[in-house]
């Protein structure tokens, strides 16, 4: 995933101008929580919504799938939903674990009272890992194409990333180019846009 654009600013100022904000709304500066929260977010990709679906579909497969193995009380679905690190409203802090690919002790703890560690580990790894693809492919990808539309509209290239401060000079970020916001692009024709890039490799 690619860093937020004020962690660029910190690492490469002389590519990353202060001034910038957001590339998308272009009224905030880019951080962790504004990859989260920005206004300009589109519905079919707003990464709350994303987030919270596809951590729905995480827990309901793994209810199916432990289900599978043997007869367990019927409480068993009710109790394991209830479970914090389901809990995407908040988010907990749990969840957050999960949404990094780390399984919280109170997880496994109560698998424990219906399969050996062995078990629980071979059948919830698989659906991790696919909760993890599908995460990166809604939310992250998505992001990274938008950010690298935005970095080609600055003019910044993949060979000026990897020329160090010392050798780039101080005309490096362009008087002509300035913090151009995406949100003046049709949402059928980001959608389309998206979709085509992700077929295409993000090339």
């Amino acid at each position: 995933m690619l860093p937020t654009l004020t962690t660029l600013q910190q690492q490469k100022l002389h590519l990353y101008s202060l001034d910038w904000l957001c590339p998308q709304c272009n009224s905030f500066p880019e951080n962790l929580n504004h990859l989260w929260t920005c206004p300009y977010i589109l519905p079919e990709l707003n990464p709350c919504l994303t987030h919270r679906s596809e951590v729905i579909t995480f827990r309901d497969a793994c209810i199916k799938s432990f289900s599978s193995l043997k007869s367990l009380d019927l409480s068993f679905p009710d109790e394991f939903s209830a479970l914090d690190c389901w809990d995407f409203e908040t988010p907990s802090s749990s969840c957050l674990w999960l949404t990094r690919s780390l399984l919280p002790a109170h997880l496994t703890l109560f698998l424990k009272q219906y399969f050996p560690l062995s078990v629980i580990y071979k059948i919830i790894s698989p659906l991790l890992n696919d909760f993890q693809v599908k995460l990166y492919g809604e939310i992250r990808l998505c992001q990274n194409v938008f950010f690298h539309a935005w970095e080609e509209s600055q003019g910044i290239t993949a060979t000026s990333k990897l020329r160090g401060s010392s050798t780039t000079t101080a005309s490096t970020i362009s008087p002509y180019h300035h913090n151009s916001s995406l949100a003046t692009v049709s949402q059928d024709s980001w959608i389309s846009w998206i979709s085509s890039s992700i077929i295409r490799g993000g090339s």
